[in-house]
């Protein structure tokens, strides 16, 4: 917006100047011809009364060059046979005109302008003056009067600017840090407000957003408090569950009852996390998956499903996520397979490293993933699942700065990776 008001105000500024410093300037030289043919013919009638008197060419000659034009040496006189002041040639044409006719003109010379006058004399003879005007003095004064409306002309056209500058910067200025506000709002710094003012419409805009942002807080605040309270609701039957557990004397079945409270615990810990916290704790990815292999393992053994984990070369394997992250991100990945394949699909979990990154992949040997787009759609899912799965994991691989990649695997059914930048 900035640069169009500029851009504005040099267009419009540009054509007034124009408008009004070219018939300034044709106007100045006329002005400065008028006034020295003015001056020329002035010099021409002031003879005339001298003339009226005498003919002697001395008295002639002493008037002439009390002329400006005569003093300049570019007048001459006939009065007869004789002739005094200004020796240059004459045009017999022109002078037979002049002294035969009695005819007053001007004509263009060899970049001069000439005037003859017919002057009567006492004796009733006709005499005749020629001035000579050179182009010089047609143009005096001119190119300082030009230099003079275009050096006007620069300033009226570098104020507006300056001024549809000031004008822009005085509108763009609060807009940008509205812009500003807004990016930050998005993302997660929802305490931030924008500071109301600038042009009226500029001020109602950071009022609406500000409103904008205590809803989002109120609403997200209430979302989260409610997700909390949902998890805390489960400790009661996981309670029960643990007890009956502990009763059947089953080892197993304990151990996943505690890691189910602890999710719970984790989820609610999670859900009243301030609004703009951010994980600044990392983990050994490599650590976590191998853990997270050996939980599905069981589970794998049951279904007859051959299972691997590998990692590709030394560890340790730190990313921007915690333990708890990366191990949902994990569990979302390897749940898919049990979910979308059929019992007795094998599959393994690596982890290796590709330049920069840390890769954690799940191959397996299912019939693959058609639409990859269609399996990370929040809430929609083509086998009856909530289809949350891969989503959680793409959200934590997004958190982490990495992202998630869904292709063919090795063993000849899905690929799905998990691509984090390395910590630190």
């Amino acid at each position: 917006m900035r640069r169009r008001l500029v851009a504005v105000a040099l267009a419009t500024t540009s054509l007034v100047a124009v408008a009004f410093a070219v018939p300034l300037a044709l106007l100045a030289r006329n002005v400065a011809r008028d006034r020295a043919l003015t001056a020329a013919q002035r010099d021409v009638d002031a003879l005339a009364p001298v003339l009226a008197l005498t003919n002697d060419p001395d008295l002639i000659a002493a008037a002439i060059a009390r002329t400006g034009t005569g003093a300049a040496g570019r007048i001459t006189v006939w009065t007869g046979a004789t002739r005094a002041g200004d020796s240059a040639p004459v045009d017999q044409a022109q002078f037979d005109l002049a002294s035969q006719r009695r005819l007053s003109f001007s004509t263009r010379g060899h970049g001069e302008t000439i005037l003859f006058q017919p002057v009567l004399t006492g004796s009733g003879a006709v005499a005749v003056v020629r001035a000579r005007v050179p182009d010089t003095e047609l143009r005096r004064g001119v190119r300082s009067a030009w230099l003079a409306l275009l050096a006007v002309a620069a300033v009226l056209v570098t104020g507006a600017v300056l001024i549809a500058d000031r004008l822009g910067h005085s509108v763009t200025r609060p807009a940008r840090r509205l812009a500003a506000v807004a990016r930050r709002l998005g993302h997660g710094e929802l305490d931030l407000r924008a500071a109301p003012g600038g042009p009226p419409e500029i001020d109602d805009a950071a009022h609406a957003l500000n409103f904008l942002a205590d809803r989002i807080e109120v609403l997200l605040t209430a979302e989260r408090e409610r997700v909390a309270d949902l998890s805390h609701r489960l400790r009661t039957p996981l309670t029960a569950l643990r007890l009956d557990a502990e009763a059947a004397a089953e080892p197993a079945l304990i151990a996943g009852v505690d890691r189910l409270q602890q999710a719970v615990t984790d989820l609610i810990g999670a859900a009243r996390r301030p609004l703009d916290a951010t994980a600044a704790s990392t983990c050994d990815a490599g650590a976590v998956a191998r853990d997270r292999a050996e939980y599905w393992g069981a589970l794998a053994d049951e279904q007859a499903r051959r299972w691997e984990y590998r990692a590709e070369g030394p560890g340790p394997w730190p990313v921007a996520l915690t333990a708890e992250e990366a191990g949902a991100a994990i569990d979302a990945v390897v749940a898919n397979v049990f979910s979308h394949t059929p019992d007795g699909t094998a599959y393994r979990v690596i982890v290796e490293s590709d330049g920069p990154d840390i890769v954690v992949a799940v191959d397996d040997a299912g019939p693959g993933i058609p639409d990859p787009s269609a399996v990370v759609a929040r809430g929609h899912s083509g086998a009856g699942s909530s289809g949350l799965g891969l989503d959680i994991a793409r959200a934590s691989a997004e958190q982490a700065g990495g992202r998630l990649e869904i292709g063919g695997g090795a063993l000849g059914g899905a690929r799905v990776v998990l691509r984090l930048p390395r910590a630190g």
